[in-house]
């Protein structure tokens, strides 16, 4: 699966969720100088609760940290395009 399979379904500033397939559930956060989209799985909980933590930005930073933190699924970058099915945990 390639990263330009993944289904924008909620947006914020610069990020927003949505999903790859029908069961995984994924940030997209824009990086770099170009913009380029990079993703890290998600659950369905912090789905659900996209528009609460992405307002909030106390909460914002802290999730947002925690998330970024986590392996990247797939990337725009040269290189990084197909999704890292390696890295994927059971949320």
């Amino acid at each position: 699966m390639r990263y330009t399979e993944y289904v924008r379904i909620k947006t914020g500033s610069a990020q927003s969720v949505g999903m790859f397939g029908n069961s995984i559930y994924a940030y997209e956060i824009l990086t770099g100088v170009t913009d380029s989209p990079e993703y890290h799985q998600i659950s369905k909980e912090e789905f659900d609760t996209f528009e609460m933590w992405s307002q909030d930005h106390t909460t914002n930073y802290k999730k947002t940290y925690e998330i970024l933190n986590r392996p990247v699924l797939c990337s725009g970058y040269l290189g990084r395009g197909e999704l890292d099915t390696s890295s994927l945990r059971d949320m």
